[in-house]
């Protein structure tokens, strides 16, 4: 099973305006309080003092826009988003999104496992939490392991994109 970011939107959430190469872009995962599901806000970079989520924050991140033809710098920016976005979970922790920000670090550390971006220190576990090295920067990380049932799934597959078995 494999776990995808989605893709950057095309516009703004707070302005309309459509993204183009260069633009840099500020990436918000949250959890929105009223539908007890996960939204994912992609706006400009200088809007972000306009914007306010409508929830709790889990993770942001900011990319620079590419060139759409561009498919491998797409595969690098959408690793680097699922790297980036993996580590601002455990620097933007909210106790009242717990449930989700822990399933979200898990279904994270094993597509990124298994992209060899992260390594499973052993001894291997099946409860409680994993650690794991992240290879480049040599920085160990705990991570809940988290049986996600379908109605937590639901809660958050907006916020990482597709499952592709």
């Amino acid at each position: 099973m494999e776990w995808q970011i989605k893709t950057l939107a095309r516009k703004s959430t707070v302005s309309e305006a459509v993204f183009v190469p260069g633009d840099r872009v500020l990436c918000v995962v949250y959890k929105d309080p009223e539908e007890a599901e996960l939204g994912r806000a992609d706006l400009l970079v200088a809007e972000a003092d306009d914007f306010a989520p409508p929830g709790e924050v889990l993770g942001r991140w900011t990319r620079v826009v590419k060139d759409p033809g561009d498919e491998a710098a797409q595969v690098r920016e959408t690793m680097a988003s699922a790297e980036d976005f993996f580590f601002s979970l455990y620097h933007n922790e909210e106790p009242e999104a717990r449930e989700e920000s822990d399933a979200l670090k898990h279904l994270i550390a094993l597509m990124l496992e298994r992209k060899r971006v992260l390594r499973a220190i052993p001894p291997r576990r099946t409860g409680g939490e994993q650690r794991y090295l992240h290879v480049k920067r040599k920085e160990e990380l705990s991570v809940p392991i988290v049986d996600v049932a379908p109605e937590l799934m639901r809660r958050i597959e907006d916020s990482i994109g597709e499952l592709i078995f």
